[in-house]
């Protein structure tokens, strides 16, 4: 399939809805219990304490939830779309600027 100009925006939001589909799909099942490294690191090292990580300044998504909402299980739904699109977002700014970079050569 050749992607012109024309079916760029198509792609991308077939794309975009894609993502936000399989983070609505496979989030309900995500574990949770700890990670590996965070296990070991609790029970086996014993280095990590929960008072170690208290963040000096406010975080936008602590701990992968939105504060807003109350509802567990749909907290790390919007956490997860939220940063898909701020990936999404950050990347096109910077296609942006390398497609200004590369004219202004």
């Amino acid at each position: 399939m050749k992607l012109t100009k024309n079916k760029i925006p198509l792609f991308v939001v077939f794309g975009l809805s894609f993502i936000v589909g399989l983070i609505l799909l496979i989030v309900p099942f995500t574990s949770q219990m700890p990670d590996g490294l965070e296990k070991v690191s609790k029970h086996t090292v014993g280095f990590i304490k929960k008072d170690d990580f208290k963040s000096s300044v406010d975080v936008l998504l602590p701990g992968y939830t939105v504060p807003a909402i109350k509802h567990k299980f749909d907290t790390k739904r919007y956490a997860g779309i939220i940063g898909v699109l701020v990936v999404f977002g950050i990347t096109v700014f910077v296609g942006y600027l390398l497609k200004k970079r590369r004219k202004n050569s």
